[in-house]
């Protein structure tokens, strides 16, 4: 009897410990789980692969049971659509001065319901690498690997930015309805801004279509909570400070002319109806292109007034000294005989002389006649490339945005575009003979095997049927070629070599599954290379070995492809194969039959003497042609370039390389594309809300572009004894943290008509003398004329150029404002939370004692800036 009881008051016991146990669990507000911050062994820390994870021992549900308000559901879409419904995603960054950053990732479970399955998995996609230590890991295994867990959750990188967090199966503590869990995290890359987090998180089950996060949807990344410095009015007003309104523009045409005579006080009363274009043999397709711009009848007859000429002749500059240059032209506009007349050489310096009178005739008021000075424009470039390269392979972008950007970048005389088709992420260019290419690699959902498409990234959205093509066909292709070569524009296609090749080689592996193609007529890499490595963009499973023959076969089936495209259109001259960034321990771990020590300048002489590519140069990033010692690789060394009359062209963008000097005075054809002014991926400014990464500086604004020299050189170049090698400018477009057009425009303008600017003017001479004060009163007339004569025109383009937040101060008791670009106007509203704006112009008379909020508004009232509040603390 004694012991009975004895059993009983022990039963009793463990009953009652067992229930403050639970009661304790019910009534917490947060869950805080630690993550192991230790990397597990390459043994133990891969995550188990679709076969593991999406069959574990998971008792089976085949219906919704709801009992004491638990959703028992385990593997139905109903556990996903509920998870996707009612769970609130919350990141928070905390500051830190040092390099890692500190992350709380919360989960709130909002709905009715208590979670007590596991078989679900959160994706998410995120620019910074979680876990300090992941970059030691010896992680020789394809991905999954854990940055973070607990007894209860288990956080891995799958590959590149996309994590995975999951519960555990074994001890998963039931997550109940409105409770929050929290999940400290580390990040080794410090994330400066709202936009390195992404939307369109999304949760999946073993047996259930992916579902987008409702709390993580939209652009506008409100689960991401505001962090670090966000620039006050104050602080705005005193950027703006120095920048004078002029109240208009006195230069006519953006990029600057190198000669301007004005010839009388006579004007030019353009009237499409009464003006004609006359005819030319030499420049048919220029006349065409002007006739359609203005609206002119063109004329087989010769008139003598009201008529536009378009000429060929020689022209005589007053400097010199300077190079001649087929794009050179004279623009005359004759007030008193009435004539406009465009001389030039070639068909592109017309073309030049075209863009600036369109300029001058566009007309900003949108109605009347156009009025034209008399003056004559003698105009040349300062270099012959002016490029702008654009990523469509990280978030594609359609033939119609490439179809806009080159009109715009024609109206600046920007001549090159740099067509970015391939990357890790994405392969955008229809490659008849390899279909994977385009089957698989343009595609992005959840699809774990990757033999349908690869894994989201950049936040891109997990159901395959929400996404258009994702490539340009070859009739695409033409198409954006012939719009171009109408337009004087080069495109110079880049498909990513050896590294960055994880599309192309995911698509060929899906090939080589295929019965009836031969297994290893692409094989670019094997499971004996070796994958000991990780990218900067977080793969280890990018790079093609550079002593596979299916390399080479895979270059001469692509390049061939394009070679054919722009046979007829615009012979292929220039192809970029990329090049950069490759890890040193990828190429040390190579299996070489060759031995080589050296397999970048293996892939470099195998590409190059190619035979059917003779008339083809070549260029890539500047990585390409550095050895290990940062001395440059000697031009002849690479095949018979030299000798073909073709050229090797380094495209110069790392600062630590200090290779701009190097490079030119070792023969290379160097282009000019530093990552700290021109990588327009860039934030306009230090504030976190800002769009853009920080992977290269603190931020890129339009007066930095502006005032920069591209043949500057800087401590550690060494004495540039070539300076005809540095033959161009080019700024660059990454899109990782781009998806839409309206985004694309946003970080391109009004940036990149600042570097037309100084791509085309070499008239600045303050880049000699380095006199600020010339080039602040060069810097205020260009931002006025921005503001005067710029904007409305990209207004009428629908181009979504950034407009600046005001600066707002209180002085004496008003309300004192001012705008980066200086005339644009600026509206308040009193800030009373629950009730509807009532905007306002500002005056500049305002006494105000309410919370104000203050926006600027785009040239044509119909866009604004983002809205600030007025700082009020004392100015």
């Amino acid at each position: 009897m004694g012991l009975k009881l004895t059993q009983f008051r022990s039963l009793v016991i463990g009953v009652f410990a067992i229930a403050i146990c639970l009661h304790f669990i019910s009534i917490s507000d947060i869950f805080h789980y630690h993550w192991t911050t230790q990397p597990k062994s390459a043994e133990t820390s891969q995550i188990p692969q679709r076969n593991d994870i999406t069959k574990r021992d998971i008792k089976q549900e085949s219906q919704v049971k709801q009992q004491n308000g638990t959703l028992n559901v385990s593997t139905d879409q109903e556990i996903i659509n509920y998870l996707a419904k009612y769970l609130d995603v919350i990141w928070t960054v905390k500051d830190d001065p040092h390099y890692n950053t500190e992350h709380i990732l919360f989960l709130k479970n909002t709905g009715p319901k208590r979670i007590s399955q596991t078989d679900w998995k959160i994706y998410f996609s995120q620019t910074s690498i979680l876990n300090p230590n992941l970059k030691n890991i010896n992680d020789s295994y394809p991905k999954n690997v854990v940055v973070g867990e607990d007894q209860n959750f288990i956080l891995t990188l799958v590959s590149g930015s996309l994590y995975c967090i999951y519960p555990r199966n074994s001890f998963f503590i039931f997550f109940e309805a409105g409770r929050k869990i929290k999940f400290p995290l580390t990040a080794t890359k410090l994330q400066r801004s709202r936009t390195n987090s992404f939307s369109n998180w999304y949760v999946v089950g073993s047996k259930s279509k992916p579902k987008i996060i409702e709390s993580t949807k939209g652009e506008n990344l409100n689960f991401v909570k505001p962090f670090g410095s966000q620039l006050t009015s104050k602080e705005r007003y005193a950027i703006n400070d120095n920048h004078t309104d002029l109240k208009g523009t006195h230069k006519y045409v953006v990029p600057s002319p190198e000669e301007t005579v004005v010839m009388s006080n006579k004007t030019i009363i353009l009237k499409p109806e009464e003006w004609t274009i006359q005819t030319s043999a030499e420049f048919p397709d220029e006349v065409t292109y002007l006739a359609d711009a203005l609206k002119v009848k063109v004329a087989t007859t010769q008139s003598l007034n009201k008529v536009i000429k378009l000429v060929k002749g020689k022209l005589i500059f007053k400097n010199t000294k300077s190079a001649e240059s087929d794009e050179a032209y004279e623009l005359k506009i004759d007030g008193i005989s009435t004539e406009i007349q465009i001389t030039a050489t070639t068909g592109h310096g017309v073309f030049n002389g075209v863009q600036t009178l369109l300029s001058m005739a566009d007309n900003i008021q949108g109605s009347g006649p156009i009025i034209l000075n008399s003056v004559t424009i003698k105009d040349r470039p300062r270099f012959k490339y002016r490029g702008v390269m654009l990523d469509v392979a990280r978030n594609f972008h359609p033939k119609e945005t490439i179809f806009k950007l080159l009109d715009v970048m024609a109206m600046y005389k920007l001549n090159k575009f740099h067509f970015h088709l391939s990357d890790d992420e994405g392969w955008r260019l229809e490659i008849p003979d390899i279909p994977e290419l385009t089957q698989l690699g343009s595609k992005r959902c959840h699809d774990e095997s990757e033999t349908l498409c690869l894994m989201p990234s950049f936040g891109s959205r997990p159901n395959i049927d929400d996404q258009g093509p994702g490539f340009y066909n070859i009739s695409d292709y033409r198409e954006i070629l012939k719009h171009a070569n109408q337009r004087h524009i080069q495109v110079i296609p880049e498909i990513d070599m050896p590294s960055h090749m994880r599309a192309a080689l995911k698509s060929i592996s899906l090939r080589a599954s295929h019965k009836g193609t031969p297994r290893d007529q692409y094989k670019m890499t094997d499971k004996t290379d070796g994958n000991n490595y990780r990218s900067t963009q977080g793969y280890n499973d990018n790079i093609a070995n550079p002593c596979r023959d299916g390399l080479y076969a895979f270059v001469d089936t692509v390049i061939g492809t394009v070679v054919e495209a722009h046979k007829d259109i615009q012979p292929l001259t220039l192809f970029h194969f990329g090049g950069d960034k490759i890890p040193k321990p990828a190429l040390q771990g190579m299996k070489c039959k060759d031995n080589k020590t050296d397999l970048m300048q293996l892939f470099i002489q195998r590409f190059f003497q190619k035979k059917q590519f003779s008339n083809v140069s070549f260029g890539a990033w500047e990585d390409s042609f550095l050895k290990p010692d940062k001395t440059p690789y000697i031009i002849e060394s690479m095949g018979n370039i030299a000798q073909e009359n073709r050229s090797v062209y380094a495209f110069v963008y790392q600062e630590e390389n200090k290779a701009l000097f190097k490079l030119a005075n070792s023969g290379y054809k160097v282009i000019n594309s530093p990552d700290s002014l021109y990588h327009f991926d860039h934030p306009y400014n230090k504030d976190t809300d800002e769009r853009g990464s920080k992977w290269a500086t603190e931020f890129i604004n339009t007066k930095m572009v502006f005032a920069f020299d591209p043949l500057q050189g800087k401590d550690g170049y060494g004495e540039l004894k070539k300076p005809k090698n540095i033959v161009g400018v080019q700024a660059d477009m990454w899109t990782g943290l781009v998806q839409t057009t309206d985004q694309l425009e946003y970080m391109m303008f009004p940036r990149l008509i600042a570097f037309a600017e100084r791509a085309w003017h070499h008239a600045a001479s303050w880049h000699e003398t380095n006199n600020v004060t010339d080039m602040e009163r060069d810097w205020i007339e260009f931002i006025n004329h921005l503001v005067y004569k710029e904007f409305p025109k990209l207004d009428k383009l629908n181009v979504h150029y950034r407009i600046p937040p005001p600066g707002a101060i209180i002085k004496d008791g008003k309300l004192h404002v001012n705008t980066y670009y200086p005339g644009m106007t600026i509206e308040y509203s009193v800030n009373n939370p629950g009730q509807t704006k009532q905007w306002y112009k500002v005056t500049g008379d305002e006494t105000l004692s309410e919370p104000i909020i203050l926006r600027t508004l785009s040239t044509d009232g119909k866009r604004h800036s983002k809205e600030i509040e007025l700082d009020r603390s004392i100015w």
